[in-house]
């Protein structure tokens, strides 16, 4: 079984057996770059325990320097990223691990594999592929949807919403088609003004238009799967 825990905006974290994994941290409350209407879960001091940080491309809400570093420097983790988001961080760069779209490794007992995203605004945006435990987890980034994406194996797909440089309610639905997951997490709304997306309208199309199951979570809320 694995534990999700939805921390707001894209960042998630992952535990099963004695693995913790944290994608994309963006913890702080007040941040300089955009008003936040929805605070998150957690802080960074909080996370006293992680085996690695995954960072799908370098902007400011899916890779904050100042969070993943002290959480890395602090947990002695391995931080997972592509090379523009890694540069941001200041942490030992024997925990630093480059990845590319396309490659399939195991770092600290975990099983990866890095995807294709599109998202212009960034240089090298990718997205995961997590095997937590024989569960298999998509988390997208920031995208639009794809037709590769009808490859991808996964128990669960957490796909962005909100519009705005990714995938809004109607293309995110496209993607849950196109991937089929058992579940599907909306994430990457309603978190700012530019990204406010109508969530009970996503679910309500993935439930009537897609064997899909949808998983609405606000901040802190967990879901087992």
């Amino acid at each position: 079984m694995v534990e999700i825990r939805f921390l707001g905006h894209s960042s998630f974290e992952f535990s099963w057996g004695d693995r913790m994994v944290l994608v994309d941290p963006w913890l702080v409350e007040r941040s300089r770059e955009v008003h936040r209407l929805i605070p998150p879960a957690i802080r960074q001091e909080e996370v006293r325990r992680c085996d690695a940080i995954l960072l799908s491309h370098e902007h400011f809400d899916h890779c904050d320097p100042y969070d993943v570093s002290l959480i890395a420097s602090r947990t002695t983790c391995q931080v997972i990223g592509p090379e523009d988001a890694l540069a941001k961080v200041n942490v030992n760069p024997r925990q630093k691990v480059h990845v590319s779209e396309g490659e399939s490794f195991s770092v600290v007992g975990i099983d990866l594999t890095v995807t294709r995203a599109i998202h212009p605004q960034s240089t090298h945006p990718v997205g995961f592929i997590l095997n937590a435990g024989g569960k298999f987890i998509y988390f997208a980034g920031d995208t639009y949807e794809f037709n590769d994406m009808r490859s991808f194996n996964a128990d669960l797909a957490i796909l962005p919403i909100g519009g705005t440089y990714t995938m809004d309610v109607l293309s995110a639905v496209t993607a849950v088609k196109l991937i089929n997951p058992q579940f599907v997490i909306p994430m990457h709304y309603n978190t700012f003004p530019r990204i406010e997306a109508d969530v009970k309208d996503f679910e309500s199309r993935v439930n009537s238009l897609t064997r899909s199951k949808p998983v609405v979570l606000r901040p802190g809320e967990k879901f087992d799967l």
